[in-house]
């Protein structure tokens, strides 16, 4: 491979922080034919391939080549446009999207013609996802059973857009408590969910119970909005657990507080475990996994109407043999995998942390994530 670096600059010789120029490059070797006997030389094929080009955003550029043969070689750097030209081009196009080319049609009739001028239909123009083709039309109301798409998502100015489905944004409280409203929230698992209470306490300003001894980091935990029936709970998926001491009489493993739960129209079941399990092979966290997708089928078969929500893995940096981003990646494909083709919700956390790139990777995903964690999840218990 060979590397050339590309420093744009202008006529006074200072370097141009342009974002944008379009750069052409190429690897070439000329072959010449003829020579002394005729004192001519004539150019014939020669070998050549492009190079590519990478935009460092300051003013400098790196053009990539494979040296694919032998000999001497030529390197072509060309600035096909500057981003000013590329801008002017672009408004062009934008303010005569039609115009810019005249086109005629000629009709033979007998021995005559007829021309005429003719071009693409102007109409197209007002209908936009014909133009741009927005992933955003067509989408489908959130409901259960719905497939995780590899790409589910993305974020257009800090807001996330689902690919899946048409996912909600709250601008207020009362929209938050009109969508909630008559719901209990069963939140198990670990720390990451417990941000998803921390959260709809914060945002709903619900009223937490204190239950005597409970820990906040383990729970359980319950917090109330009695004018619009609203509860919130919060409970530790069970061992093994990273966690300050607790009371083992507050603990109690997920598969038996699932089968607990009666469940119906009015209940919402939110899970997440991964954090904790890390640091085990995979086969452990497979083992409890199968026992939580045994236990959410005896819960919808009793109750098929209740909303049974998984939400993933998120990225996060840490101690590379503990719990760092690949160990829990592994263990976020293995529970995809465990909940495949049963009717439940997947909030695809690890999509969501991953695209955004304003907050660094961690354990606990920075507020504004989380928020719309919740407006996806809420998605589906009260779908647009």
């Amino acid at each position: 491979m060979l590397h050339v670096v590309i420093s744009a600059k202008d006529d006074r010789n200072r370097t141009v922080t342009n974002i944008g120029d379009f750069f052409r490059a190429s690897i070439l070797t000329r072959e010449e034919e003829g020579g002394e006997q005729t004192g001519r030389k004539k150019e014939i094929g020669g070998s050549g391939a492009v190079g590519i080009i990478t935009d460092h955003q300051n003013g400098t550029y790196t053009a990539t080549f494979r040296l694919l043969w032998e000999g001497e070689v030529t390197i072509r750097i060309q600035l096909v446009h500057p981003r000013q030209a590329i801008d002017f081009i672009e408004r062009n196009i934008r303010r005569y999207p039609i115009d810019l080319v005249a086109f005629q049609k000629r009709y033979v009739v007998g021995h005559g013609t007829v021309d005429t001028q003719c071009n693409v239909d102007p109409v197209i123009f007002k209908n936009t996802s014909a133009v741009w083709r927005d992933p955003l039309v067509n989408r489908r109301r959130c409901v259960r059973g719905l497939a995780t798409q590899q790409i589910s998502g993305f974020y257009r100015n800090g807001v996330w857009n689902s690919l899946v489905c048409k996912n909600r944004h709250f601008s207020s409280q009362a929209g938050w408590q009109q969508c909630l409203k008559g719901k209990t929230m069963h939140f198990m698992g670990d720390s990451t969910i417990r941000q998803w209470w921390e959260h709809l306490v914060r945002i709903l300003k619900m009223t937490e119970t204190h239950i005597p001894e409970a820990k906040h980091s383990t729970g359980p935990l319950l917090a109330q909005d009695p004018v619009h029936n609203i509860t919130v709970n919060f409970r530790i998926h069970g061992p093994p657990l990273r966690a300050e001491w607790t009371r083992t009489f507050h603990i109690k493993y997920v598969v038996n507080a699932i089968d607990e739960i009666e469940g119906g129209p009015s209940d919402v079941v939110g899970l997440t475990i991964w954090a904790h399990f890390t640091s085990y092979p995979v086969e452990v966290y497979k083992q409890r996994m199968e026992a939580v997708r045994a236990a959410i089928e005896r819960l919808l078969h009793r109750s098929p109407e209740t909303l049974v929500v998984i939400k993933s893995a998120n990225t996060r940096m840490g101690n590379s043999l503990i719990s760092g981003y690949w160990l829990a990646y592994k263990l976020d494909l293995m529970m995809r995998e465990m909940f495949r083709g049963i009717d439940v919700v997947l909030v695809d956390a690890w999509e969501m942390t991953n695209a955004q790139h304003w907050h660094g990777d961690a354990i606990h995903p920075a507020e504004d994530i989380v928020v719309q964690e919740l407006e996806f999840l809420c998605s589906f218990i009260c779908p647009l």
